[in-house]
């Protein structure tokens, strides 16, 4: 029997062969057969052509034999692999509890930038990339009514509401004549002129109040928790005055009591019945007026708002199939020839439409991107920081390093064991962070007085997650590779010779940690100015009233020619704030024309 060549015994210590294996294997046996039929006095052909008949067909037995071969040999190396994984893992955990101060140092620097990571994405997320919170939100527009683009020429955005928004019948015209949108809603974005008082039921108290018109909770898709929507009679004049309840005045004023439905509630001295109260996932300030808790809803009687001027900012669900762009074309078609058909419209109109989303987050995408990208680059100094103490707690394990290389350990397992370390430290802070980051946007979810749009919804959510185990990756690529490739290149024979007590790092290694200090500072640098980031976010006050915000939009302010305005005025002391009187026509209670003040509601003159 011919035996296997010496040099290919050699070979496999350069990495098992399961295919050479089995051939070998397969050949002894059948050469072993062959020489047991010779000494029976079978030639040599026709015993080879026997034994290679009793074995079957050779050519499957050699295929399953590689195909265990390759299995076992992969098994083989997985355990090794893993093995090594876990010595290193372990060697790492007694390094670590040993250099106790250094190891919470870290953990505690790398909690603070994840968490800083973790929670800014959250807020990236939910106002940048996630839908709004309605059912098939892409298909929801905003429309503004662009007056402020004829009085000045430019493309630039008006001085206050009234030029983005329409009056009562350029609502109707566009409602009743346009084909691209299944519905066009409407609402009065002029919420600091919508308080109400409640009596009758416990301590009097101010509740802030939108009005709204008939389809404006079935045009976005929201049905009531508990309840039923307005009525047609209830949005008419002379009709029952009725309202809607948000989920948190409900809970908070009435106990949560579904009981209170198709009862009466007294506000201003008018009686309204609870129609119905709307799910806690609604919440009118966080998508179209940040800061701002609206606790009741009122239907808009429009026949009582048709002198009102411009007060109406108008919301469309498009209809299956059209899109943002054939909207405005007809947009751009239909108001001129309104105006030609309603000489006694006293401005004109060029429609602006966008997606309800752009709206919602338009002004505040380059603020939140520069506000993330800050946040990244803290996060990158802690990574050099970390790196450079790193560095030199690796120099002073140069002679670790040397013994553990001159024992066989190949620098592909020095990096491995750094990596292991960077690894644990990360996990670690990541964990950390990851709780605080939980805490962090849990907080800012309760803060209603940061005017920010969807902040009520803003949670750590499973792309919150990935982005935490994406950063742990790089943290750990960063901070861990830098010092295992410097110490794995340095000559450890010669550290091994030269160590002691008074030995000090070489030039490279010196240059290095120079270098990442330099980084450390020229990062720092570029966030001096990160202040910016903040400019798209406000809150304050002015006027001893929380300053209302309009996400893609001036502040809210009543700039309606005084000779067309005929907004209601309060006679009593709650309406005498710089705010309050802003825009608003007379002071003695009545409209310009002389006739009694109109109800914010709109059921009943006085």
């Amino acid at each position: 029997m011919p035996k296997i060549p010496m040099w290919r015994r050699y070979a496999r210590l350069l990495g098992p062969d399961p295919a050479a294996d089995v051939k070998d294997e397969l050949r002894f046996h059948i050469d072993a057969k062959v020489d047991d039929l010779v000494e029976q006095g079978w030639s040599r052909h026709e015993a080879r052509h026997e034994a290679e008949r009793q074995f079957g067909d050779i050519q499957s037995v050699q295929d399953a034999g590689e195909r265990l071969g390759r299995e076992m040999d992969r098994n083989m190396r997985n355990r090794d692999f893993w093995g090594a994984c876990a010595q290193d893992f372990r060697y790492s955990l007694r390094t670590l509890r040993k250099d106790r101060g250094f190891a919470i140092i870290t953990v505690l620097i790398l909690a603070l930038g994840i968490a800083a990571n973790t929670a800014v994405f959250s807020v990236v997320n939910t106002v940048l990339l996630r839908p709004l919170p309605f059912p098939e939100s892409e298909r929801l527009a905003w429309l503004a009514s662009g007056r402020d683009l004829i009085r000045k020429g430019t493309g630039g955005g008006g001085d206050d509401l009234s030029n983005i928004t329409y009056t009562v019948a350029a609502f109707e015209e566009f409602q009743r004549h346009n084909q691209s949108f299944q519905q066009v809603t409407s609402y009065n974005p002029f919420l600091a002129n919508g308080e109400f008082l409640l009596t009758g039921q416990g301590e009097p108290q101010i509740v802030d109040a939108v009005l709204v018109a008939e389809n404006f909770f079935p045009t976005l898709g929201v049905e009531p928790m508990l309840g039923r929507n307005f009525l047609p009679q209830e949005c008419r004049k002379g009709g029952t005055p009725a309202v809607l309840l948000s989920h948190a005045f409900w809970q908070r004023r009435f106990a949560g009591d579904p009981a209170i439905l198709g009862q009466a509630i007294t506000m201003d001295k008018q009686s309204f019945t609870v129609a119905g109260v709307l799910p806690p996932t609604f919440d009118f300030g966080a998508v179209f007026s940040p800061g701002t808790k609206i606790d009741v809803y009122v239907p808009a009687v429009l026949d009582n708002m048709r002198n009102w001027g411009n007060t109406l900012a108008m919301v469309g669900r498009l209809k299956p199939g059209s899109s943002i762009a054939q909207a405005q074309a007809e947009a751009d078609i239909l108001f001129p020839q309104f105006k030609a058909a309603h000489k006694e419209w006293w401005g004109d109109y060029v429609s602006r439409i966008t997606g309800l989303k752009e709206f919602v987050s338009g002004k505040l995408r380059r603020s939140l991107i520069v506000l993330w990208s800050a946040v990244g680059l803290i996060l990158l100094i802690v990574c050099v920081n970390l790196s450079n103490l790193m560095l030199a707690r690796a120099a002073t394990r140069s002679r670790e390093f040397a013994l553990r290389s001159a024992l066989g350990a190949g620098r592909g397992r020095l990096i491995r064991q750094l990596l292991t370390e960077s690894l644990i430290l990360s996990s670690a802070g990541a964990s950390l962070g990851l709780g605080l980051a939980f805490a962090l946007t849990a907080y800012l979810a309760r803060q209603g007085s940061i005017a920010l749009p969807l902040l009520n919804s803003v949670r750590v959510d499973g792309a919150a997650l990935l982005w935490t185990l994406l950063i742990t990756v790089a943290v750990t690529v960063i901070f861990g590779l830098t010092p295992g490739l410097n110490i794995s290149s340095r000559n450890l024979q010669g550290a091994l010779k030269d160590s002691g007590r008074g030995t000090t790092a070489g030039q490279t290694h010196e240059r290095l940690r120079a270098t990442l200090v330099i980084s450390e500072v020229a990062l720092s640098c570029v966030l001096s100015p990160g202040d910016v980031a903040q400019r798209g976010v406000y809150s304050g006050r002015r006027g001893g009233r929380r300053r209302r915000y309009a996400p893609a939009g001036p502040e809210p302010q009543l700039g309606v020619p005084r000779q067309r305005q005929g907004l209601r005025q309060r006679g009593d002391s709650r309406c005498t704030g710089p705010d309050r009187d802003a825009g608003l026509s007379g002071s003695n209670g009545h409209a310009p024309d002389g006739r009694p003040r109109l109800l914010l509601a709109g059921w009943s003159e006085e």
